[in-house]
């Protein structure tokens, strides 16, 4: 008989066992060696990402605690307040409670698993647990260490379950007074997320460099409790040699290592049972298959076809097709399904496409909704006026600066505004810094007056400025910091430069022999651009760092924020340039269609 006249039952059946049953049946019995070894490779795999991702949460914990002991080690108003002569008790006290006591319990507020913050320091009294003479910690364990080292040094005890920082606190060591900070954090919640595993029969241990045990964690339960080891066992065979699979990952932000094991033998036999049931599922199945296809192939194709055409119309974008089956079978059940989906595909496309965006949107409102700008300026006002009352002429200040500062960011919900706003939100951002940093850097803006009326994103300058005082000038060991912004516009389809101030006025130098013509701004339908710069004469960027400043790979988010959104909202072909040099500074450009500002944009 032709087999292309044969019925399709039958041709189905006999391409069945020849191209299913047989080789199903040829390859289960030569790869059972190979699928146990992948269900072992695959154990192990989810004990890595298990380790690594616990090792980044606590990364991230410690990363926490490193921000704020940077934050109170290069604190000009901590370390003065340390390390001043005072002619009195009184005035010690005074300026304790006034300056000191504030900034450090505002910490432990806001952290709560932040147990104790203490800076210990020659030649000053008890005070509270905030402050307290030298010698209170000298025989330490970790004194020595710390008396040495500027960086932060983590010391922990496994049996004690205590975890703390200590560290030289340089800006007292740079007038000649040793103090040392310290911060104990709560131990078992920074390692909490080792214990979150739903695996059982496990073990876990982290280890500093010089081999010793910071932290341990075993889960093993009925007859595998003789399976955990102790850390002199555990030293014995960390290399992965022996009856056990060891996983490690070293962290980020110390010298310690974590290490989860294993024994081999249970991830084998939690292997077999699932290789056991593969094995009886496929006898089963092919048995049963062949039988079942012989009696039902008819009765299957026909719905099959049926639903397969309609299929059909759905996928060239009919969705009024409507199909029904009588039956209650799996099949049946399939075309009703069919059926529903696709009455619902068509209501989700309304529903789902269009509703979502409004949902999204009204989400957005409420989230902006929750900060109350009346109850945020009253209160920065009365800030003020008791500022006012008191002569604290510095604290009046900062707190306008505040005021205005919050007002242009939140701009009534706004998300765009004109330039001389921006202009006044960066120069009360850079007001609130020169007084965090006791005026230790300069500040030069030159905009050009035709320029402020134009329309600019709202916060584009904030992020780049603030990026400039933390990675570049307060990393500036030599001479006075100095953040320049500079604003003009230009004609859209001249031959494109950025200015910088670390340019030279009158010279310029042409890259790879060509130069680069930027198209006009057809769109926007403007023949000018907007052209602003936020340069500093901070530490600078290698090559590489300064490559990937606007990706994933800085570790950042701010200017890269301010250039996905100028992407979006203006085109791809306005994005930031980065221009830096290590030792001599950084210059941003941001470059924006000239557009004048109008309130109807917003309604």
């Amino acid at each position: 008989m032709n087999i292309k006249n044969m019925k399709l039952k039958y041709r189905l059946a006999g391409i069945y066992l020849l191209t299913a049953v047989l080789p199903v049946i040829v390859l289960f019995t030569f790869s059972y060696g190979q699928m146990k070894h992948i269900l072992i490779e695959r154990d192990t795999k989810s004990i890595q990402n298990f380790v690594n991702q616990a090792g980044a949460g606590i990364d991230a914990q410690l990363e926490v605690y490193n921000n704020l002991s940077n934050y109170i080690t290069f604190n000009e108003t901590i370390s003065r307040v340390v390390s001043y002569d005072y002619k009195s008790d009184y005035e010690m006290y005074d300026q304790l409670v006034l300056l000191f006591d504030p900034m450090l319990s505002s910490l432990k507020y806001f952290h709560e698993d932040v147990k104790q913050v203490t800076i210990y320091a020659e030649g000053t009294v008890k005070h509270d647990t905030t402050l307290a003479p030298l010698s209170e910690i000298e025989a330490a364990p970790w004194f020595d260490t710390s008396k040495e080292h500027t960086t932060i040094q983590w010391f922990a005890d496994s049996s004690a379950h205590t975890l703390s920082s200590a560290r030289k606190m340089s800006l007292l060591y740079q007038k000649n007074k040793l103090g040392i900070l310290y911060i104990s954090v709560d131990y078992d919640k920074v390692f909490e997320a080792l214990e979150e595993n739903t695996q059982k029969n496990y073990g876990i241990y982290i280890v500093d460099s010089a081999g010793s045990e910071v932290y341990e964690f075993h889960s093993f339960t009925g007859e595998n409790v003789d399976k955990a080891l102790n850390f002199a066992d555990f030293c014995g065979i960390r290399d992965g040699s022996g009856d056990y699979t060891v996983i490690s990952t070293p962290l980020a932000t110390t010298d310690w290592t974590i290490y989860m094991y294993e024994p081999t033998e249970l991830i084998i036999q939690s292997a077999k049972p699932m290789m056991r049931m593969i094995f009886v599922a496929v006898t089963v199945i092919i048995a049963g298959a062949v039988l079942a296809l012989i009696s039902t192939s008819r009765f299957l194709i026909e719905r099959i076809e049926l639903l397969q055409h309609n299929m059909q119309k759905v996928e060239q974008g009919d969705f009024t097709v409507r199909v029904h089956s009588d039956s209650n079978d799996e099949i049946g059940a399939l075309i009703n399904g069919f059926d529903h989906m696709v009455s619902r595909i068509s209501t989700l496309i309304t529903e789902v496409y269009e509703g979502r965006i409004h949902q999204k949107e009204y989400e957005m409102r409420a989230l902006r909704a929750q900060i109350n700008p009346h109850f945020l300026y009253n209160s920065l006002s009365l800030i003020n006026w008791k500022a006012i009352e008191s002569g604290q002429e510095d604290i009046s200040r900062i707190t306008l600066e505040l005021s205005n500062y919050y007002r242009t960011s939140l701009n009534k919900g706004r998300n765009t505004l004109t330039l001389e706003q921006e202009l006044s939100n960066v120069r009360s951002y850079l007001q609130i810094q020169q007084l965090m940093h006791d005026g230790d850097f300069d500040v030069e803006i030159d905009v050009a007056a035709e320029i402020l009326q134009y329309e600019s994103l709202n916060l584009i300058l904030q992020p780049l400025v603030e990026n400039a005082i933390d990675h570049g000038i307060d990393l500036k060991t030599e001479g006075r910091g100095r953040i320049t912004i500079r604003g003009w516009q230009e004609p859209a389809q001249k031959p494109f430069t950025h200015r910088t101030d670390m340019e030279s006025d009158t010279q310029s130098e042409t890259k790879s022999g060509t130069e680069s013509r930027r198209e006009p701004d057809v769109e926007s339908g403007t023949d000018y651009l907007v052209v602003l710069t936020v340069s500093d004469n901070g530490v600078g960027m290698d090559k590489q760092t300064a490559a990937d400043f606007l990706t994933v790979q800085s570790g950042g988010y701010g200017a890269r924020n301010v250039n996905e959104r100028l992407k979006l909202y203006y085109g791809d072909q306005y994005q930031l340039k980065v221009d830096s040099k290590q030792g001599e500074g950084t210059t941003i450009t941001i470059t924006f269609p000239a557009r004048v500002y109008t309130t109807q944009k917003q309604a």
